[in-house]
């Protein structure tokens, strides 16, 4: 079984499924002649995985393992698949605790609000705003921004993945009372009204990842967030992607009436946070590996085991990794951009 393009991101994996799942992939490394996935720094070319496939095993085994201990014991269960970054220190307070175990994703949402554009605006509406975030993941980011840093707004949460959807469902939507909808689509097609979102939120969304270039799909996905925007609307938008991918992706969206107002380079803020996150996301993949049996196989799974332990450090962009080393040598670099619709 190839779990890198054959999975859908229609169906949720539990446990039991995902045991037979990471078996037999761990049985197929025998008819394999090269591994896909390098078991050094974690390195998975674009063309041998796809992303619906890829995002719906992730969410699925994060959904799975349930509640967990970081290094110091403390219990969570992994919402925030979001790297972040360490807090700058000439922003004001983030309010977020500094033993929180994600508290670097939740950094990475409240940096969003940041500019002084924004926090114009919202005080302007009274906090009264409402956000469609594009890529949420399982809305972790969606409910922070709804609780602690905007708890006027109302937001709708989207994403392709029907794992990460129901877990907003069930873990986030009953708490806020009917201002956070989740909604499973995808970004390019939303069921979003025209020019209905004060906000457009894009958050380490799955986009803008070929170096240099705007591919079609990222331009439909820019297209989306213009045609939900209101006038005068913004796109808040957190990620590390390939360098000269900012600039092409900022003279495009400049050419369907998108503004840039403000760019913030946090990279050396996103290496520190890898950083002092390492021991939490060693733990966490090493709880995950030691959970499926087809792991414990002889050789191949001794294999195998090493390649995902590679790759999910790599998700992590954890130091020694090829994604960790492209933000070392600036070749992807993090950025929190703000754009108006004209």
């Amino acid at each position: 079984m190839d779990i890198l393009k054959s999975l859908s991101n229609q169906s949720q994996y539990s446990q039991t499924k995902l045991q037979w799942i990471l078996g037999a992939w761990v049985l197929a490394s025998v008819a394999e002649r090269k591994p896909k996935i390098s078991a050094k720094d974690g390195d998975l070319a674009e063309e041998d995985y796809d992303k619906a496939s890829l995002y719906s095993l992730l969410y699925s085994l994060y959904s799975s393992m349930g509640d967990v201990e970081n290094e110091f014991g403390v219990k969570y269960e992994f919402t925030f698949n979001t790297w972040g970054y360490s807090w700058p220190a000439k922003w004001s307070p983030s309010g977020v605790k500094e033993d929180d175990p994600q508290r670097f994703g939740k950094y990475a949402y409240t940096g969003l609000w940041q500019p002084k554009a924004v926090k114009d605006f919202i005080n302007e509406k009274n906090g009264k705003v409402h956000i469609v975030e594009m890529g949420c993941g399982t809305g972790a980011g969606a409910h922070h921004i709804c609780k602690n840093v905007l708890p006027n707004c109302t937001y709708e949460a989207v994403d392709m993945q029907k794992t990460a959807i129901e877990t907003c469902r069930r873990k986030y939507v009953p708490e806020l009372n009917g201002r956070l909808v989740a909604t499973h689509a995808n970004a390019t097609e939303l069921p979003v009204k025209d020019s209905s979102a004060d906000f457009v939120v894009v958050n380490e969304t799955h986009v803008t990842e070929m170096v240099g270039v705007v591919t079609p799909e990222d331009e439909k996905f820019f297209q989306t967030a213009y045609r939900i925007l209101k006038p005068g609307g913004y796109l808040v938008w957190g990620n590390a992607i390939p360098t000269g991918t900012w600039q092409a992706s900022f003279d495009y969206l400049k050419t369907i009436g998108m503004n840039l107002l403000e760019v913030e380079d946090v990279t050396d803020l996103a290496i520190q946070a890898r950083d002092e996150d390492a021991p939490r996301a060693n733990k966490y993949v090493e709880d995950c590996l030691n959970r499926f049996v087809g792991f414990k196989i002889p050789v191949l799974g001794t294999r195998r085991r090493k390649e995902a332990q590679a790759a999910l450090k790599n998700f992590f962009r954890s130091p020694e990794t090829r994604l960790y080393e492209n933000m070392k040598d600036r070749s992807d670099t993090y950025k929190v951009a703000l754009m108006q619709k004209g």
